[in-house]
């Protein structure tokens, strides 16, 4: 809880401080579609504060947003592997949420991690896992393998998306090549980039927006993808015959975390709106909303039927776990080699 509402009654001016600000706005910058209409109404029906969200497709174009300058954002949602990455060219104010009585309930694995080890900069705000997701309607053979993806059997080829997010497609690529994640080997990454290129022709649109990836799983217009668990579930309840593949090569994970970008006009209010989400009652509106995994300990009393059995959300005992890396700069440089050849 932030000072002003620590020292809240202790004079007129200060509540009327208080009130001021609790009209006032909020600017978010999220991955797009991550909030449900409910949680935003219940937030600002609780404090007076308007929520605005504005979206990125991946990492990369939240860095380069905030790099810019940023938009006027209270709130950004990076990936782990990110955290650090900002931290480090100064673009997060530090506002020690491990020191806050919400921060109680995050799951003890994701305290003070390390993206984040003090628990300086940030809170977990929804994680999961990144695999494939296919049409057992078109497909009906094997799906043990990320070969599915980067060698796809001729009912799938041209039927295929892939995020426009190197990191992500790197990291899977490697996952199935048995690379190291981050590698800084030239030719290990020349392999990546074989690939990846091998594959191209097959792929017939690179994108990250989950709600478009949904909508073309749900009508056909594609019968594969690389996916998030969560989103794979919603995109299953579209279409029935969707299946969310745990290859025997692994899945990428990854946790998203609330921020606060350097120069926030309403870090105020943008503490409020952490605590806010980190309330198990809250954080469930926002699992039911997204189907991924909550970070929040006691959200289960809340949690639709559906999340209790769903295979999107219950990885596979003996499945292997990856959680995304902190590349050097030597592995992006090399990264973004790949990827610019990839898209030319």
């Amino acid at each position: 809880m932030n000072a002003v509402m620590k020292t809240l009654g202790a004079g007129l001016a200060l509540g009327l401080s208080l009130s001021a600000q609790a009209d006032g706005q909020l600017n978010v910058v999220s991955w797009s579609g991550y909030f449900s209409p409910q949680l935003l109404e219940k937030f600002q029906k609780e404090t007076g504060i308007k929520v605005t969200v504005d979206s990125y497709d991946s990492n990369e174009t939240l860095l380069a947003k905030l790099k810019q300058g940023g938009t006027g954002y209270d709130v950004a949602i990076p990936s782990h592997q990110f955290v650090p990455i900002l931290v480090q060219e100064n673009l997060l104010e530090r506002f020690d949420p491990a020191q806050q009585p919400y921060y109680a309930s995050v799951v003890d694995n994701l305290r003070k991690p390390s993206w984040d080890p003090e628990g300086g900069y940030s809170v977990p705000f929804i994680w999961g896992t990144t695999s494939v997701v296919v049409d057992t309607a078109t497909y009906k053979g094997p799906t043990d393998s990320l070969a599915l993806l980067f060698q796809p059997p001729a009912e799938l080829q041209g039927r295929i998306n892939m995020f426009d997010s190197a990191g992500e497609v790197i990291d899977t690529a490697s996952v199935y090549l048995d690379i190291p994640l981050c590698s800084e080997d030239p030719k290990q990454m020349q392999q990546v980039l074989n690939l990846l290129k091998a594959q191209k022709p097959f792929v017939k649109t690179y994108s990250s927006k989950a709600g478009s990836i949904r909508e073309n799983l749900a009508s056909g217009e594609i019968d594969m993808s690389l996916f998030w668990g969560g989103s794979s579930m919603r995109a299953r309840e579209m279409k029935p015959s969707l299946r969310y593949v745990y290859p025997k090569e692994g899945v990428m994970a990854w946790v998203d975390n609330l921020v606060i970008p350097k120069g926030s006009r309403n870090p105020d209010n943008a503490k409020r709106f952490i605590a806010f989400l980190s309330q198990p009652e809250n954080a469930a509106l926002t699992q039911n909303f997204l189907k991924h995994q909550s970070p929040i300990k006691g959200v289960e009393p809340f949690l639709d039927a559906s999340l209790k059995d769903a295979p999107e959300l219950h990885i596979p005992t003996g499945t292997k776990v990856l959680f995304s890396k902190t590349c050097s700069e030597g592995a992006i440089r090399l990264a973004d080699r790949v990827w610019t050849n990839l898209m030319r």
